[in-house]
């Protein structure tokens, strides 16, 4: 592996982010924007809803099928263990599935304009992080209130939350880009992201998994994630270092691979479009 040649291709991408960084700021703001055009109460709905996702989970888990949690530290409510695990999976998820459509949606920039088409998927992360930020806020004032103290490890998620931005946005690339030429991709990456939803520990400990199944939290960058979050927030535990070493390979090499996908196939968007 030419490590000079990724360190440059990779540098080569993030310089093309910041000189575009105006016209991304104005994406995500639009983003943002659309989303509740209309809306009386605008982003007000983005606090909303997290807001409605804790409250039904409490109800759900707590007060009708009475779940508690085994002996996981950190916290009894199963709500709280679960609202947690989940924040980071919507950033993805919702990235993804997005992002399938979005050359699409914006073929008339592309085909009429010397575009830079990459940032359409960025501006779909960024403006996700945003709304995945104020989730976290509440999580984070309902956390204090239920266990009465925060940890100094809560300064660690933004080095997760980077590893899980690079490999949404590099995965990103890849699928807005074949969906210009294989429209059923969309359809197939739901199928995919709700098997992978299942296989993320969200709803369970990775744990309780059997010995002989453990190795494929290993090769899913999301269990890293979900479970770092947990121990930072919930039991005050550090992250292991080989874990998250492992995690930005998989990030930093899906970012270089989508990025060089959408390279290569972006010269043929304006004619397929």
């Amino acid at each position: 592996m030419n490590l000079p040649l990724l360190f440059r291709l990779a540098l080569n991408f993030f310089g093309k982010l910041v000189r575009h960084r105006g016209l991304i700021k104005n994406m995500v703001v639009r983003d943002l924007k659309s989303r509740y055009v209309g809306s009386a109460m605008g982003l007000f709905w983005s606090v909303i809803h997290p807001l409605v996702l804790l409250a039904s989970y409490t109800f759900v888990f707590s007060v009708i099928l009475k779940q508690r949690l085994g002996d996981e530290p950190g916290t009894t409510s199963f709500a709280i263990h679960l609202f947690c695990g989940i924040l980071p999976w919507l950033v993805f998820q919702e990235t993804l599935s997005r992002s399938s459509n979005i050359l699409i949606e914006n073929a008339n920039l592309i085909t009429k304009t010397l575009f830079p088409a990459e940032i359409l998927p960025v501006s779909v992360l960024l403006a996700n992080l945003v709304n995945h930020l104020i989730g976290l806020g509440i999580f984070l004032l309902v956390t204090l209130f239920y266990l009465q103290k925060l940890s100094w490890l809560l300064l660690l998620l933004p080095v997760y939350l980077l590893a899980l931005s690079l490999f949404a946005l590099g995965l990103s690339w890849l699928v807005s880009s074949v969906q210009v030429f294989l429209r059923d991709t969309a359809q197939v990456l739901t199928v995919v992201l709700t098997f992978w939803f299942w296989l993320t520990p969200i709803f369970f400990d990775e744990k309780r998994l059997p010995e002989s199944l453990r190795f494929l939290m290993q090769l899913n960058p999301l269990a890293a994630v979900v479970t770092a979050y947990r121990k930072c927030l919930l039991s005050f535990e550090l992250p292991s270092l080989q874990t998250l070493l492992l995690l930005y390979c998989f990030a930093l090499a899906t970012f270089l691979a989508g990025g060089l996908f959408f390279r290569y196939t972006k010269r043929s968007f304006a004619d397929v479009l």
